[in-house]
């Protein structure tokens, strides 16, 4: 908060592996990833004197990542595809994933919705609770409680008798 670039950076490269998970939740494509997280670290940067509770720093660069996410998303979905066309548009259709020996959790949660995949990366991998996910996300917690459990169960149908899925 003080103005030093070094320390700034010291803590942006501790969060440097999770930032790029929870894009990745959000955008495919590797350059966007990189320009999400480099518009991230640019803002915040910016605007670090208006954090007022330093304890909530990685909260607070997460809310700012899903943000320049959500300006990319948009971004790319209005150039690339007719107006007309746009509540048609699927960024990744999963419908051919293939379940082999070695899936790990992001090419499980790969079939999920977008909201879905940010709430779970949150949830299970950065062990964020419903609370504070409800709070980086700007919305209700009983919403985050239903787009997990849901999330949760169309995991469990998809891949009964396949994974371990504990609902």
């Amino acid at each position: 908060k003080n103005g030093e670039e070094k320390a700034f950076t010291e803590l942006i490269l501790n969060y440097q592996q999770d930032l790029y998970k929870i894009a990745l939740t959000r955008l495919r494509s590797e350059d966007d990833i990189e320009e999400a997280i480099q518009e991230t670290m640019i803002s915040a940067y910016k605007n670090i004197k208006s954090l007022k509770d330093t304890d909530k720093f990685k909260k607070w660069l997460i809310k700012i990542l899903i943000n320049k996410c959500n300006e990319i998303y948009r971004k790319r979905i209005f150039k690339l595809v007719p107006f007309d066309e746009v509540d048609k548009y699927k960024i990744i259709d999963n419908s051919n994933l293939e379940l082999d020996s070695k899936l790990d959790f992001y090419s499980i949660i790969n079939s999920l919705g977008k909201k879905e995949r940010t709430i779970m990366v949150l949830y299970y991998s950065e062990k964020y609770t419903t609370k504070e996910i409800a709070e980086i996300l700007g919305k209700n917690e009983n919403t985050i409680k239903t787009i997990l459990r849901r999330a949760k169960i169309k995991l469990k149908d998809k891949y009964q008798g396949k994974i371990d899925i504990d609902i």
